[in-house]
């Protein structure tokens, strides 16, 4: 919608060019796949500017989405699932989905200040677009590599979205 539909005149507007003016891509690092019995997992990282994460806090993280991906398998995921792991500017999300059956997938997100205090997020707390950018790849990797054809679980895990700068080699060298 164009800035001047009067729908969104105001401060609604104003919010709109405040959001856009705000918003900064994030970089998406995706990690080896994680390989338990009957289940294979993709797991990211999706970094806030100034952030930075270790092998230790995605060593926590895993094990909180592993007890989140025990319980979805109870209630009939199909062995595949993603995990993101965002720390943002204002705390952490694990963001952990599987896919389940009848082209479902179960999704649960936890929140906190530190990857050792992660707890359910509130009820009604979604994905937001960073997380968002990482479970639209997926699903079209899902969708492109399991459901259409033959299922190709090495494709499935070979298709990992990866946002990070990609060092340049020509021109001027200027640290990114």
């Amino acid at each position: 919608m164009p800035a001047s539909d009067p729908a969104l005149a105001g401060a609604a507007a104003v919010a709109l060019t405040g959001l856009a003016e705000a918003y900064r891509p994030r970089p998406v690092t995706p990690l080896m796949p994680w390989r338990f019995p009957n289940r294979l997992v993709k797991p990211y990282v999706v970094t806030a500017r100034g952030r930075q994460w270790d092998d230790n806090m995605v060593d926590i993280a895993r094990g909180t989405a592993t007890r989140q991906l025990e319980f979805d398998d109870a209630m009939g995921a199909v062995g595949l699932g993603v995990v993101v792991l965002h720390l943002g500017e204002d705390g952490l999300y694990l963001v952990v989905q599987s896919w389940a059956r009848d082209f479902q997938s179960r999704l649960s997100i936890f929140s906190g200040m530190d990857v050792g205090d992660l707890r359910p997020a509130p009820i009604g707390a979604a994905p937001g677009v960073w997380e968002l950018e990482v479970l639209s790849h997926e699903r079209a990797a899902y969708v492109t590599h399991i459901l259409t054809g033959d299922v190709d679980i090495d494709a499935w895990l070979d298709d990992a979205l990866d946002t990070r700068p990609k060092v340049r080699y020509d021109g001027i060298p200027s640290g990114t």
